[in-house]
């Protein structure tokens, strides 16, 4: 079995959002802005008609909060998928993105952190196992709150662009992708195969 559909969006404005600092630990409580709350909400009256069979959110609180206001009382299964949580960064937690971009582009995309972070092959590796367990959910609709990385790599890849350095360079807050089943499946068949590829490969 297979969902009928499947929606991302990337959780609401978040207080680090608003700061213009990093989070990959799920243990660091980083909320939602009144504004990310308000895009949640919003969102939330969009999906009001919508059947939603079940919805899935990540370890981290942010996504676990969206998901609730964009439900706004509707009772669905929930579950957690630890493969969507977002990028460890190792040492570069807490500190400014400009910083781990810095740092980005003078590292290939092998490199890893120091301080337990992930390189981006490493997270291309762990969101197409995501996608390929998500694939495999016996639900009909199925709402899933996550990160940018986690989104932009599936909407680069099913376009037949790169899934890393595709074109789409940043989501949304709150935005909604919405998937059929054949295009994720084409979308991590392409996430696969650039995984399999040596990491400096075009």
């Amino acid at each position: 079995m297979a969902p009928t559909h499947v929606l991302l969006t990337r959780h609401g404005r978040s207080t680090y959002n608003d700061r213009g600092i990093l989070n990959g630990d799920p243990s660091v409580p980083v909320g939602l802005t009144a504004e990310g709350k308000a895009q949640c909400l919003a969102l939330a009256v969009h999906l009001a008609g919508q059947p939603i069979d079940l919805a899935v959110h990540t370890p981290f609180p942010r996504t676990a909060e969206s998901l609730e206001l964009m439900l706004a009382g509707r009772v669905v299964p929930t579950a957690v998928m630890e493969e969507f949580g977002d990028v460890r960064l190792g040492e570069f937690e807490g500190r400014p993105v400009g910083e781990f971009r810095a740092w980005r582009r003078a590292h290939g995309l092998d490199a890893r952190p120091a301080g337990g972070g992930e390189s981006r092959m490493d997270v291309l590796r762990r969101y197409a196992g995501g996608y390929e367990r998500l694939l495999s959910v016996d639900a009909g609709v199925v709402l899933a709150v996550v990160h940018d990385v986690t989104i932009r790599m599936m909407v680069n890849a099913t376009a037949g662009d790169d899934p890393i350095d595709g074109s789409v360079k940043t989501i949304p807050n709150a935005e909604l992708y919405r998937f059929t089943p054949d295009e994720l499946r084409r979308g991590l068949e392409r996430m696969q195969a650039r995984a399999a590829q040596p990491a400096d490969a075009r």
